[in-house]
């Protein structure tokens, strides 16, 4: 992994939300814009982070409620999520931003390039949520059978952060998450787009990539062996390989 390195720090506020965004400030042409699922934080970004850092600058995202920041006085959706990740796309004067999303950030993701064509290319992880498993019931069972394969520390950072956002806030974002339309979404994103998933991700089978794979105009899907949901931590470096690979560059090449 590349050399801790202290990250700046700012909020950006909009239609009365804030949004947290950490920055590892690089002097390469691209930009990382990293957005996190529900409950959780940008701290399991940090070691692909790093891996990427050599290659550009890269943004981590703390999205309203989450990351020890205030909820919103209403709860937003998934379009209400996109919209304030753009705006701090905007307030950083970013063009062409790398966007990489996981599970639920996978549809802020989705939503926000399915109405504004802003980026070349995005790389969606473990999106949810899967059209054939619409309840709620089925996606915690999915998630309890790939939690399984993951690490007790990865199991003690989520719950750390589920524990500081608060279950009242997850349990008012999870029906937008549940209802967001990804698979219609999917269509309209112009976006060269890389799907990364793991072996072991019962949450996204491979069933629901080859229907998102038949719905993005461009696209190509990459299963790392081993892994389960949170590819996106346990397998960072697999996952950085790869998503320099997207973008036509190695680890050891500079952009």
């Amino acid at each position: 992994m590349a050399r801790k390195l202290r990250m700046a720090r700012r909020t950006v506020r909009y239609d009365g939300a804030r949004m947290r965004v950490r920055e590892l400030r690089g002097d390469r042409a691209h930009t990382f814009v990293m957005v996190h699922g529900i409950g959780v934080s940008s701290d399991y970004f940090e070691p692909l982070a790093y891996a990427l850092h050599d290659h550009g600058n890269v943004l981590l995202l703390d999205l309203p409620g989450f990351g020890g920041l205030p909820h919103p006085s209403a709860p937003l959706t998934i379009s209400g999520f996109a919209d304030i990740v753009r705006a701090g796309i905007e307030a950083e004067s970013i063009e062409n931003p790398v966007l990489i999303g996981h599970s639920m950030g996978a549809q802020v993701v989705v939503d926000l390039l399915a109405r504004h064509d802003i980026s070349s290319h995005t790389v969606l992880i473990g999106p949810v949520v899967n059209p054939a498993e619409p309840q709620v019931r089925q996606q915690v069972w999915r998630l309890l059978q790939s939690a399984a394969y993951e690490s007790r520390r990865l199991r003690l950072l989520a719950s750390r952060a589920y524990l500081r956002c608060g279950p009242a806030w997850i349990l008012e974002v999870l029906p937008s998450m549940m209802r967001y339309p990804i698979g219609d979404q999917l269509q309209h994103v112009r976006a060269d787009t890389l799907l990364i998933t793991g072996e072991h991700d019962t949450v996204v089978p491979e069933s629901w990539v080859e229907v998102m794979l038949a719905q993005l105009p461009q696209a190509r899907a990459e299963r790392i062996p081993g892994a389960a949901h949170n590819v996106v931590y346990e397998h960072w470096r697999q996952v950085a390989e790869l998503t320099l690979s997207h973008l036509g560059l190695t680890a050891d090449e500079p952009s």
